[in-house]
């Protein structure tokens, strides 16, 4: 029996600090390349092919979480030194517990960005780091529980210190802190009532009408929150807008504008290519607009009016011009 007691004993004292040593020295080392990689740009570089002229319907989730965190520079390398911060607090056996805090504080969340964003290749990785960190802070959970869960001696006195008429109000925190939840949630809710409002039409929806007549150009058109829209024609345009529903006579008016960087860079090279009399007169830019629209077929949609049925997931738009346009839902958000 005693030979037992003193195996399990050689165990808890050797073998298991040997194994937090590896998982300590391994997360960090891991650290250290996660930090190293962001701070030499080797991630979160989108590169030159994905970096200019792609539209977000290309993006899969690595591209989307590459792109985000790429997008600022400071944010990436503060998320590097962050890494590095925890690997070396890992190191040291009196900043052990702090390190796993800050580790699994963003490990964990890198490792749901890998599962619902799919991205796999980095998955199993993510989670072995991941079980390495929970194990650091179950082996140790006297240590962090008396570190982390137990309060000062002089703010456990607090409600003995209190007058006596005041010891009652002190439990009012128990009524306080559900208002407080309570009141942060309905201060939000609210606001998406009044600003994020769906119509009926709400979603993207695309044309499946069966006709080579494209003169209406509306091959996609995005629905969006608080009446916003989106128009896609079939040369790939996009159109910026919003409508106006009428739900009693079941009637929408189209208002959208084209944006490009080729627009705004075909006015800019016209204006330089005129007297500097011309580039004074205040209509040359917008009549170089209007041109650049014109010859690219890509016009504003002037509140132009289309009568519109829903049936099932089919959308059918019908103007003066276009009869029976056909569009199927292809996303709606819940």
């Amino acid at each position: 029996m005693s030979s037992i007691k003193t195996i399990l004993q050689f165990i808890k004292t050797h073998i298991l600090y040997v194994l937090r040593v590896i998982a300590r020295y391994y997360i960090a080392y891991n650290m250290f390349s996660y930090a190293f990689t962001k701070i030499l740009k080797t991630q979160f570089n989108m590169g030159l092919s994905y970096a200019s002229d792609m539209g977000l319907d290309y993006f899969n989730g690595l591209l989307f979480t590459w792109y985000y965190y790429g997008y600022s520079r400071t944010y990436g390398l503060i998320i590097a030194y962050t890494q590095i911060t925890a690997g070396v607090l890992l190191l040291f056996r009196k900043t052990v517990r702090l390190g796993v805090v800050l580790f699994l504080s963003f490990m964990v969340n890198i490792l749901l960005v890998d599962i619902f964003y799919e991205i796999d290749g980095a998955l199993w990785h993510a989670a072995k780091l991941t079980t390495l960190g929970f194990f650091l802070l179950f082996s140790d959970w006297k240590g962090f529980k008396t570190y982390f869960l137990r309060a000062l001696e002089k703010i456990q006195r607090i409600p003995q210190i209190l007058p006596s008429k005041f010891r009652q109000a002190y439990r009012l925190k128990f009524l306080i802190i559900p208002v407080m939840i309570w009141y942060a949630y309905n201060d939000i809710y609210e606001s998406k009532q009044n600003f994020l409002i769906k119509n009926e039409l709400f979603g993207v929806w695309r044309n499946v009408t069966d006709d080579k007549d494209h003169s209406h150009r509306l091959y996609k058109v995005t629905f969006d929150y608080d009446n916003g829209l989106k128009i896609k024609d079939f040369a790939k345009n996009i159109y910026f807008g919003s409508i106006e529903i009428d739900t009693v006579t079941k009637t929408i008016q189209l208002q959208a504008r084209h944006y490009s960087e080729e627009a705004n860079y075909f006015v800019l090279d016209s204006i330089a290519k005129v007297s500097v009399a011309q580039q004074q007169d205040k209509n040359l830019k917008k009549e170089i607009r209007n041109y650049y629209h014109t010859i690219n077929n890509s016009t504003p949609f002037q509140k132009e009016l289309y009568s519109y049925k829903i049936e099932q997931d089919t959308l059918v738009l019908s103007s003066s011009n276009h009869k029976g346009l056909k569009f199927v839902n292809i996303h709606v958000e819940n």
